[in-house]
């Protein structure tokens, strides 16, 4: 079992070998130069420059592979003319630079979002210098350097909205240079951008989060092998509700049910119903399609659950309202998979829409000591619909 096993490891090192044709090549050419094979050499490295010279893409493998092409070609001019000027030299320090500052930002990137969005903390060790260097010098001609070091401004200099204009307009210019992938993590960053923004209270950024989730969804960015994920469509249903347009919103879940990954696909699409008709204000349908199916996705569930109960409390239903929330709150307090900061604000929502209610039904709740809570509560899930209907309840 051992040696097969080994067997099978090293038939699927070579699979993966074998897809990277310019890697192939490279380890060709360091085996012709030094068999001293110079008719073979300069033939190989002809058809792999032509290769890369025809690849559409611009990303990171793109400027690693053209370094070891021109890495090969140096080598091979050292060992025939030592003495003679290689312009594959400078071509192959230039493809390494190029190569290790846009990984290098792609990277700080990834940090950048984490540290923002988790409160997570990492060493970005060479972030500050890399970013002092590139505003002393110009990098247009290379797309992903320019992309990720103004993604970084995005989480740098938060507060200057050019940032995010100027990468709206790189993307926009050079997306077709880099795989679907790629191109998907580069528009999250910008998406990412207009969520802080609108969590800080400007609305206008609503509109631009809708741009380019249209954007995603024309261009088929947004699709993992050729499905949207359950948290893409929330994602997008969330903003195009809270931007009021509900008939797109309608359209959207009608026109891309299909669309959506086979495993989640029932859930999904009743949750997301489910929400347009709350926003619609058809709370009896909201709650059909809830009670239609069994949401198996936690955080979708834990979705379900919130919606529900604000629709119980929209239809001024208190015995399954106040069902739900002992029942929900149980589920919260157990469940192991939900993690501590979604448990505890959620936790926290239940809490102030169980006081909401009681409010209503004549309890001896005061609305300005209610909302002094809200104000001092660090961590607490659907403030805006909580404050608002705390202004409804105390004008009763």
């Amino acid at each position: 079992m051992s040696d097969l096993t080994a067997l099978l490891e090293g038939f699927l090192s070579y699979l993966e070998y074998d897809r990277n044709e310019i890697y192939k090549k490279h380890l060709l050419l360091n085996a012709y130069n030094d068999r001293s094979l110079d008719k073979f050499f300069h033939s190989e490295l002809d058809e792999s420059r032509t290769q890369q010279k025809n690849n559409p893409l611009r990303d990171v493998n793109y400027f690693f592979n053209q370094h070891l092409v021109e890495e090969n070609a140096y080598l091979h001019s050292l060992s025939t003319k030592p003495r003679s000027i290689s312009s594959s030299l400078q071509e192959a320090v230039d493809n390494l630079d190029f190569y290790y500052l846009s990984n290098r930002l792609r990277y700080s990137c990834a940090i950048l979002s984490r540290e923002t969005l988790l409160q997570e903390k990492y060493n970005n060790y060479f972030l500050a210098q890399i970013m002092e260097f590139l505003s002393n010098h110009n990098f247009d001609h290379v797309p992903s350097v320019s992309i990720y070091r103004q993604i970084s401004l995005t989480y740098i200099d938060f507060d200057n909205g050019e940032h995010f204009q100027k990468l709206t307009a790189l993307l926009d210019k050079n997306s077709h240079l880099f795989p679907p992938d790629e191109v998907k993590d580069m528009y999250t960053h910008a998406l990412n951008y207009c969520l802080r923004k609108l969590n800080a209270g400007l609305e206008e950024y609503l509109p631009e989060i809708m741009g380019l989730y249209k954007l995603l969804i024309s261009k088929e960015i947004i699709f993992e092998d050729g499905w949207l994920t359950p948290q893409d469509v929330k994602n997008i249903v969330t903003a195009a509700l809270r931007a009021g347009d509900l008939e797109w919103t309608e359209s959207f879940l009608s026109g891309y049910k299909d669309r959506i990954n086979p495993e989640f696909r029932e859930s999904t699409y009743i949750y997301n119903m489910a929400n347009l008709y709350y926003h619609k204000k058809e709370f009896s349908k909201a709650v059909r399609m809830m009670q239609a199916s069994e949401i198996n996705d936690i955080y979708y569930h834990l979705g379900a659950k919130v919606l529900l109960l604000k629709t119980y409390f929209e239809l001024n239903e208190p015995e399954p309202f106040f069902s739900l929330v002992d029942a929900f709150t149980n589920y919260l307090k157990r469940n192991k998979l939900i993690s501590e900061g979604n448990r505890v604000s959620t936790l926290n929502f239940v809490k102030y829409a169980k006081k909401l209610m009681q409010m209503r039904m004549g309890s001896h709740f005061k609305p300005e000591e209610i909302g002094e809570e809200l104000h001092h509560t660090k961590n607490i899930a659907n403030l805006p619909w909580l404050v608002e209907k705390l202004e409804e309840v105390g004008k009763v």
